[in-house]
């Protein structure tokens, strides 16, 4: 199996460019991208910070 990148969570807010407050909030209120818990560390894959962002991108109409 390939190895996946993971970030951590103020590496996953620059990501994003978001705040860790703000990635902290939304794991709390269970919204924004999908997370892995490792024990008590949390890191994301960049794979689903991609396909989160891809799924949240909103196109203006003419």
């Amino acid at each position: 199996m390939a190895h996946k990148p993971t970030l951590n969570t103020p590496e996953a807010a620059e990501y994003v460019n978001s705040t860790v407050a703000t990635l902290n909030s939304w794991r709390y209120l269970g919204r924004g991208p999908a997370y892995i818990k490792l024990g008590r560390r949390v890191v994301y894959r960049v794979a689903d910070l991609d396909a989160w962002m891809d799924a949240n991108t909103v196109t203006p109409s003419a």
